[in-house]
């Protein structure tokens, strides 16, 4: 039986959010001229508690990535992640005793897959994206994968089979449902790693 770790990236694995770091670096200010008022909307409902981070991937999304190439080479944006060393290292000691690495974020595939490869973990489970083979529509397939959705994915990826031990690691409330599906789980809060107790 597999040893697996299911592990969030932002802000868990990562210091930052990944997601508005991808944005800011493929922005184009045509795109943020014609959409300003939408933009506005979102922000002040989002202030207001109207909408939540979710919608806001979702507006995000398909606003700022509808014809985006999925060939763009990324290396200069997985360089410059803010990596959190000591989640980095607990995962490493984990691995070494025969633990594999899932990656289970909010986060896009289009970028999600490159930081998997990056880390050379095992795999990810993430919020889907549709695209042509080339060229992303700007659409999510499904939900963004968060709240819920997480362990959902997680009993979905996992089909049949029945791991040995899972340990995961989250930071938020989106994680809540997936740190608690886990045997064995960790509350990330910058630097400082608590176990988890919902």
């Amino acid at each position: 039986m597999k040893k697996i770790i299911f592990t969030d990236l932002d802000g868990t694995l990562t210091l930052k959010d990944t997601y508005t770091k991808f944005v800011l670096q493929n922005l184009k200010i045509g795109t943020v001229l014609k959409n300003i008022a939408t933009l506005f909307r979102m922000y002040m409902n989002h202030s207001l508690g109207k909408i939540n981070d979710d919608d806001v991937k979702k507006i995000t999304f398909g606003m700022f990535f509808t014809g985006y190439d999925k060939q763009t080479n990324i290396d200069n944006f997985l360089k410059t992640i803010p990596w959190n060393p000591k989640v980095m290292n607990m995962i490493e000691q984990k691995r070494k005793e025969g633990y594999k690495v899932i990656i289970v974020t909010a986060s896009p595939d289009v970028y999600v897959t490159h930081v998997c490869e990056y880390l050379k973990y095992d795999g990810f489970i993430s919020t889907q994206t549709v695209d042509d083979g080339r060229y992303l529509s700007g659409a999510l397939n499904g939900e963004v994968c968060n709240f819920e959705e997480k362990p959902k994915r997680i009993t979905a990826f996992l089909g049949t089979e029945k791991p040995e031990h899972t340990i995961s690691f989250g930071n938020s409330t989106g994680d809540h449902a997936m740190l608690n599906f886990c045997d064995e789980s960790y509350f990330v809060n910058k630097l400082n790693i608590k176990r988890f107790k919902d």
